[in-house]
């Protein structure tokens, strides 16, 4: 068994509107598209998403993970993201050996002034005989450094997308006062 591990955290600052960016946060149907490419989303239900996620080469391997993910507020107002259930596209035999989780929080300063967040995947795997001859510190370095590019890439279009769908869903919310 081999265990990949990442972390990130993100800090956007936002600029006050009139409109709360903790309201904004609270359509998690909105939120998606700040993480993700549409066309990488498939609505499942209420806070239930499956997001298909671009190839994965690793080692000898090509990956396409498949995660159904749920993206819901807690009582202290943070957004949860969490997933225990991830698939391997065209990939039977690993994702029997398989195991997933990713745990996220983003929340709303106390004074509308940004977000904060964080998020971690982890993933156990046993891989095939041919990767046993591998030392497994090559293989866990190699898994760490590709689950932490999936959660920068996440980030970056999360702190390029946040602000822009924030402020076009604020305007949308003014227009239908007037």
């Amino acid at each position: 068994m081999v265990h990949f591990y990442a972390s990130q955290s993100v800090e956007i600052a936002i600029s006050p509107a009139p409109v709360p960016i903790n309201q904004y946060l609270s359509n998690t149907e909105r939120l998606v598209y700040a993480l993700a490419e549409p066309s990488q989303i498939k609505v499942l239900g209420r806070n239930r998403f499956q997001f298909s996620m671009r190839p994965i080469k690793f080692l000898m391997l090509t990956l396409e993970p498949i995660a159904d993910v749920q993206i819901y507020p807690n009582e202290c107002d943070e957004i949860i993201i969490y997933s225990d259930s991830c698939r391997l596209r065209h990939q039977a035999a690993l994702n029997r050996r398989f195991s997933f989780k990713l745990r996220g929080g983003l929340a709303a300063r106390p004074d509308n002034s940004g977000v904060s967040g964080n998020a971690e995947l982890d993933i156990t795997i046993d891989l095939p005989a041919a990767f046993r001859l591998t030392p497994k510190s090559l293989l866990e370095s190699t898994g760490n450094a590709i689950l932490n590019g999936i959660l920068i890439a996440i980030k970056q279009r999360l702190q390029r997308r946040l602000i822009h769908e924030y402020r076009g869903w604020t305007s949308g919310v003014l227009a239908s006062l007037k």
